[in-house]
């Protein structure tokens, strides 16, 4: 009793610090912010001093139209494949929703959070609109948004790390980085992706996310998942790669290298991974390629990739929204 009185002051004393440096974190994370979007913004301006706006706008003009309908072709492949990861974390979930409305959650979801960012809750929110008029509860729709998010960044981690490894001499050849050393840190990485999943899978654990619990997926799922995630990926990679026709590496270094930049994209939490993906590309692909002809099959693939699908997007929320405020009697005014 005694001991414990005398430390209960100490106690009382690491509460008090707690909540009086508590304020620093979000200034903390508000600065890393900053100063990583001026590393983005200053390389960015390196890379534009080497552009020349005359050669950019002859670039954007010399893209074949073969070119243009092929990344069109591969964007489409793409959003129809992330529909299988909202089917999947459905049948995970032992739910069952029409295909249409998988479709209109899982196009909207990801076009709107690839443009916005933080895609677990902007595309959350898009899937919370659509999936609770179809009747599923606040609960299924945060663990279907749970095992989706989940799901892509263990997909798209494992497919990147092992192009990596596979194609660790073409990489290190265009960044100047020693092959050994990046199949030795892919190999490591791909270990601490890929270890955990299995014991999750053979454990059949669940994993506790806060508030939020998820079971253990079974391993069809798993396979069944990496696979619609390396096939993202391809058709993604393929958008841009239709799109440099002078490039003089083959398509497989192109994804790993592709992902690469599309990972660091997504942590840094940049809407759409704006800049940090170009950069990336930039840097690796300089020299195999003209940059005024990089540049612009980075500015047609933002174009088709992300503009394009969010622009549907948001004509068919406005018409699922129509659809559904018609019955009420707000919308009988408005019709009237």
């Amino acid at each position: 009793m005694r001991k414990s009185f005398r430390e209960r002051p100490v106690d009382l004393v690491d509460v008090r610090f707690v909540r009086q440096h508590r304020g620093w974190r979000p200034m903390l994370a508000i600065l890393a912010f900053f100063a990583l979007g001026g590393i983005v913004l200053l390389a960015l301006w390196n890379a534009a001093a080497h552009i020349s706006f005359e050669a950019l706008v002859a670039a954007l003009g010399s893209l074949p139209f073969t070119s243009l309908v092929s990344a069109l072709a591969a964007t489409l492949v793409s959003y129809v494949v992330l529909v299988g990861y909202d089917f999947l974390a459905l049948r995970y979930e032992g739910t069952r929703v029409p295909l249409p409305t998988i479709f209109l959650a899982s196009c909207c979801g990801y076009a709107i959070g690839n443009a916005v960012g933080l895609g677990a809750f902007s595309g959350g929110a898009v899937r919370y609109r659509v999936y609770s008029a179809a009747g599923l509860s606040p609960a299924q729709i945060a663990r279907v948004v749970g095992f989706i998010s989940l799901a892509f960044g263990v997909g798209v981690s494992t497919i990147t790390l092992l192009g990596i490894d596979l194609r660790a001499q073409e990489i290190g050849r265009l960044t100047g980085a020693p092959p050994v050393i990046l199949q030795l840190i892919a190999g490591a990485c791909l270990a601490l992706v890929l270890a955990p999943l299995a014991y999750w899978a053979i454990s059949r654990s669940p994993i506790r996310l806060g508030s939020l619990e998820i079971k253990a997926p079974s391993a069809s799922l798993i396979f069944a998942q990496l696979a619609l995630a390396s096939t993202d990926i391809l058709a993604a990679a393929a958008v841009l790669w239709v799109l440099i026709p002078t490039s003089q590496i083959d398509f497989l270094t192109f994804a790993a290298i592709y992902a690469s930049a599309l990972i660091l994209g997504v942590l840094t939490h940049v809407p759409g991974g704006l800049g940090v993906f170009e950069v990336v590309i930039l840097a690796a692909l300089g020299g195999s390629a003209p940059v005024s002809t990089l540049t612009a099959a980075l500015l047609a693939y933002r174009a088709i990739y992300f503009l394009l699908p969010l622009l549907l997007s948001i004509l068919l929320l406005a018409g699922f929204e129509m659809r559904h405020s018609l019955p009420s009697a707000l919308g009988q005014q408005l019709r009237r």
